[in-house]
């Protein structure tokens, strides 16, 4: 004989291997740390701690000094340029991942039609509702 195995040995000390393998944790999992956990806060003190004081500081930085925002219920009212802007975002399922809605009126006309707002978003945090409240605004031309 040679010294090589023959192929019913390498058959076993292919077999034995992955059996091997199996039973070690993967590097992978080995090197992912556990996922923290954060705990949401509730959907109104999220509401009037993040949200709002967000949208203040980021419409006072397009010049919007007056805005007032406050919610109501599942509803986010506001108003601007002395009460003649307004607007509201309606959290359908009092949750910022929830579906919205979106209306807005101008000097006290009825308000405009019902409108899906932030639709193809399936993880809403304050920053990017901010930032589409902040948008839709400016598409509005109101600032």
């Amino acid at each position: 004989m040679s010294g090589e195995p023959t192929p019913a040995q390498e058959t076993t000390a292919e077999v034995a291997k992955p059996a091997e393998e199996a039973t070690r944790p993967s590097k992978a999992a080995a090197k992912k740390p556990a996922k923290e956990v954060k705990e949401e806060k509730p959907f109104e003190q999220l509401i009037t701690e993040e949200v709002i004081p967000a949208a203040i500081a980021a419409f006072q930085k397009r010049g919007v000094h007056d805005l007032q925002l406050r919610l109501e219920g599942k509803t986010l009212i506001g108003s601007f340029a002395g009460g003649q802007k307004q607007f509201s975002v309606l959290f359908a399922e009092g949750s910022l991942n929830g579906r919205k809605f979106f209306r807005c009126t101008t000097a006290g006309s009825p308000a405009s039609t019902l409108e899906s707002f932030m639709i193809d978003e399936r993880r809403v945090d304050v920053p990017l509702f901010v930032f589409y409240l902040v948008q839709r605004l400016y598409a509005q031309q109101w600032y």
